[in-house]
């Protein structure tokens, strides 16, 4: 092959244009929008405005809220709290079982008509008893136990236990990893023995002895509260209804709920996180 003439082909081209130097650095000001995606295909751009910030948008777990504006308790509210937990579903996160998930929970207002007709014992009025689920033992001599220390604590504070109730529950459809980690569920009901302490002064106290149960006892305790309750578990969006069997009870209600989507990104799912 003659180079020369390659050579000499190229020569014929002319030189390339240098051109003007271009200014690539950051504009002084950058304005941070949001792009939403419905269907069918929706790109509105959202600004800042009020206390939202397009800015701290972030991939996190999915939480929504339901209320009633007329302070009255419905049933309408937990199904409908519900009906939003499962379309958070794709917030959510399972393991390397499909069935086992990274957690899903419901808060609602303290369910009075329900918790009267399910304790077992008469109530105080609504606001002075306070009540939670604990996660017990599986064994029964070793939750029984676990319930007289606890029982022991709450008296230390100055409550009386007035009952425990076993909260019933649908295993069928979870996944092996949550079954072999699944703890005994029981309600406790608390109250004070002379009926001064009600609401946020009542919460105080049970906040104390949640506390020390989880330190001196070793149980957890979704909740423990005289204004709300806690249902949760190491449970996928659609399987938290169906596993929580009060959840389906008609007289459970209540005025406000908030449901939770967990995506587990830095510790191991569990059913008390």
């Amino acid at each position: 092959m003659d180079t020369r003439n390659v050579f000499d082909t190229g020569a014929r081209y002319s030189k390339p244009r240098i051109k003007e130097p271009q200014d690539f650095s950051c504009p002084k000001t950058l304005k941070v929008v949001s792009v939403t995606f419905h269907a069918p295909l929706d790109l509105t751009i959202h600004d800042s405005q009020g206390m939202y910030d397009p800015g701290a948008e972030h991939d996190a777990c999915g939480v929504g809220m339901v209320t009633t504006l007329n302070k009255r308790p419905e049933r309408k509210i937990v199904d409908d709290a519900i009906e939003v937990l499962v379309n958070l579903n794709h917030r959510g996160a399972v393991g390397a079982e499909e069935n086992t998930g990274d957690g899903a929970g419901i808060l609602m207002s303290m369910p009075d008509e329900f918790m009267r007709a399910t304790a077992g014992v008469e109530l105080p009025e609504e606001g002075h008893y306070a009540a939670g689920i604990a996660f017990l033992d599986r064994d029964i001599a070793t939750s029984g136990q676990q319930e007289q220390a606890i029982a022991k604590i709450v008296r230390e504070e100055g409550l009386e236990v007035l009952a425990w109730r076993v909260v019933p529950t649908n295993p069928d459809g979870l996944g092996l990893q949550a079954l072999a980690s699944m703890p005994a569920f029981k309600t406790l009901v608390v109250a004070d023995p002379e009926g001064q302490l009600a609401g946020i002064e009542l919460d105080r106290k049970t906040f104390r002895i949640r506390k020390r149960v989880e330190h001196e006892v070793g149980i957890y305790f979704a909740s423990l509260s005289a204004r709300t309750i806690t249902y949760k578990g190491m449970l996928t969006t659609m399987q938290l209804k169906p596993f929580f069997l009060d959840l389906s009870d008609e007289r459970m209600k209540a005025k406000i709920a908030i449901v939770h989507s967990r995506f587990s990104t830095n510790t191991t799912p569990s059913w008390e996180t």
